[in-house]
């Protein structure tokens, strides 16, 4: 079965980066056309619902078969597991990847930011391969990781935040190059779609960010007879809360604060990327087994 899983996420990875380069295509293939007078300044790349440009529908059909394969994977860790497949960095990659794309196909029903594809596509496919390069051995869990139920929220929460945060940094990276370009970008989404859809992910991810944080505690407190040891993790953790906390302030200013708010939110997600990778490969402490 573990043969079964490596054939999915390449499949994933493959999938991923078709979509990427669809993407890309049909970003450049808008930019021709603005350039020749054939689009409206300012058009969107045509990936959304009428999908009528080819590789437009490669990228969209891209993205979904991704996700598919991935969950695919991810349900059958689970069934030699025996549980929540996110008890190491390599599983937690798999579903960082998977939950990315799932919030930005969700986001995208609602919202014009289909330009955002490309970008979601590469990320995912950077995580998964990371993931890739990973041990993917099942290993009997650690005593410290021996609480099931915690272990299914907690880490899950995590993975949701950390995913909804990756969508709101692309779309807070396309509001600061619409911004310097003064939404002349064709293939991104404005700078007023991405600066909403920015702040919608980080409603969502702020929220769902201090449950995990805050389970994470309990659970330490169980484990380890502590609510909190200055661990690696927990203080980079604590850092990302305060990052996204200061642009939920920030961004209900209406001054010259107001242009730091995707900065913000670029910072935060560096705050998640290193609390995801660097504070459990680089430096020692209690959550160090994740990084297996």
């Amino acid at each position: 079965m573990t043969t079964v899983i490596s054939i999915l996420l390449v499949g994933a990875l493959a999938s991923l980066v078709a979509s990427a380069a669809a993407g890309v295509g049909a970003a450049l293939v808008a930019a021709t056309r603005e350039a020749s007078g054939a689009t409206p300044l300012g058009g969107a790349v045509s990936l959304g619902p009428s999908r009528s440009a080819p590789l437009g529908r490669m990228a969209a059909i891209g993205l979904g078969a991704g996700l598919v394969l991935l969950l695919l994977a991810l349900i059958l860790r689970t069934a030699i597991a025996g549980h929540a497949p996110w008890s190491n960095l390599h599983e937690f990659s798999l579903a960082f990847a998977a939950a990315l794309l799932g919030t930005y196909l969700i986001l995208a029903r609602s919202n014009p930011i289909t330009g955002l594809a490309p970008l979601v596509a590469l990320l995912a496919a950077g995580l998964v391969a990371f993931g890739l390069s990973l041990d993917d051995r099942v290993d009997p869990l650690v005593p410290a990781l021996q609480q099931p139920l915690l272990l299914t929220i907690h880490v899950g929460a995590a993975v949701l935040s950390y995913a909804v945060a990756g969508v709101a940094f692309l779309a807070a990276a396309a509001e600061i190059a619409q911004r310097r370009a003064g939404d002349r970008v064709a293939a991104l989404p404005s700078a007023a779609t991405a600066r909403a859809v920015g702040h919608r992910a980080v409603l969502i991810a702020f929220p769902i960010l201090t449950v995990a944080i805050a389970l994470g505690s309990v659970w330490a407190n169980l484990a380890w007879r502590s609510y909190w040891s200055n661990d690696p993790k927990e203080l980079a953790a604590a850092a990302t809360w305060l990052v996204f906390g200061a642009y939920l302030h920030v961004a209900a200013r209406r001054d010259r604060w107001e242009r730091l708010a995707p900065w913000l939110i670029v910072l935060g997600f560096a705050g998640v990327l290193f609390t995801y990778i660097g504070a459990g490969l680089f430096f020692i402490g209690e959550h160090s087994y994740g990084g297996r």
